[in-house]
């Protein structure tokens, strides 16, 4: 505290309120006998500099180890042995100076004294509460830092289950076409090296723009036209208007892909996801045809989608009725700050 800009300053207004406590409002004296307006006023503001800046130069030059020692109990043990000094030293010059009855003696010591060591006192209870506030300041900074970190991590770790989860169920399809119809299987695998290219570039955002999302959504929906053909429809309803908005990456394909895992299709039953967007959220709906066993998967899908959204401050509805599934993904602004929602 000591080395604040403005330490000129801050004891000579704790001088003024001194000179005004002791000569207006009856506080103590400091000596046997009242000095003169003009005497008192030298003294005391000579008492607060020296108390003031004797702290100053503990802080700036006292050596210690701060696992041994505490900085304020360095501080103020030390702040004791300098007013003591100067308490000494300044009943020693009024005595010189002035002479009888400001002189050196016991009864003048402990009234000087008594005056420097309250000073000091109120300083050091004032550094206690600037170096712990500093701290506390510190430690929130340090807190934040390690919260952003986390999550981070975390949501690092959310986006990397992406790549697994959307490979695991593709590669099976692509091992039977390089069999059955190899043209088809060039198409399917260059397909498949532009939803890999845009899960890389986008592993590491929060967020990516409607149009972005809704390109990639395209790509994937040709994977299952490849391998599905007409058994399975897409009536798309994303309205070009709404294509700033933003939402996390990939979170379209997870919910494509949980529609073909839960649900059966063929040629003379397909089935329709409808997807749809307004100014606030992004829907995805498919009547139920539930397969009767459920294909192997990672069941990271929907968990994901809903922890990603929590990050954001968001949460996902979601309807499961009897005749459909429904999710809805509420859409970002661009100029919404999302580290403030969480």
């Amino acid at each position: 505290m000591f080395h604040i800009r403005f330490k000129f300053v801050y004891p000579g207004l704790l001088a003024l309120y001194s000179f005004m406590n002791i000569r207006i409002l009856g506080g103590d004296r400091l000596y046997q006998a009242d000095l003169t307006y003009d005497k008192l006023f030298v003294t005391v503001v000579a008492l607060c500099y020296a108390v003031w800046f004797s702290n100053f130069y503990i802080e700036k030059f006292a050596g210690f180890d701060p696992k041994k020692f505490h900085p304020l109990l360095v501080q103020f043990l030390g702040s004791l042995v300098a007013v003591s000094i100067i308490s000494f030293l300044s009943v020693s010059i009024t005595g010189i100076i002035l002479g009888e009855p400001y002189d050196l003696s016991f009864q003048n010591l402990i009234l000087t004294s008594g005056f420097a060591f309250r000073i000091n006192l109120f300083l050091n209870c004032v550094n206690a509460i600037f170096f712990f506030s500093k701290k506390f300041r510190e430690k929130a900074v340090e807190a934040e830092k390690l919260h952003t970190f986390n999550v981070s991590a975390r949501l690092e770790t959310l986006n990397s289950q992406i790549n697994p989860h959307f490979f695991f169920n593709n590669l099976s399809t692509l091992s039977v076409l390089i069999h059955e119809n190899p043209v088809k299987a060039d198409e399917y695998l260059q397909k498949l090296s532009n939803i890999y290219r845009y899960i890389l570039n986008n592993r590491d955002k929060e967020l990516v723009t409607l149009k972005e999302e809704f390109s990639f959504l395209q790509n994937y929906i040709d994977l299952l036209s490849i391998r599905f053909k007409d058994s399975l429809k897409f009536n798309l309803q994303v309205d070009n208007d709404l294509s700033n908005l933003m939402l996390p990456p990939a979170v379209m394909q997870l919910l494509v892909e949980n529609v073909v895992k839960h649900n059966y299709f063929t040629i003379k039953e397909p089935l329709e996801v409808f997807i749809k967007s307004d100014s606030k959220e992004l829907i995805v709906k498919n009547k139920k045809q539930v397969k009767e066993a459920v294909e192997f998967s990672t069941g990271i899908g929907l968990q994901n989608i809903s922890d990603r959204y929590r990050f954001l401050g968001n949460e996902i509805i979601i309807l499961d009725k009897e005749e459909y599934f429904e999710i809805r993904l509420p859409l970002i602004s661009a100029n919404e700050d999302t580290h403030s929602r969480r």
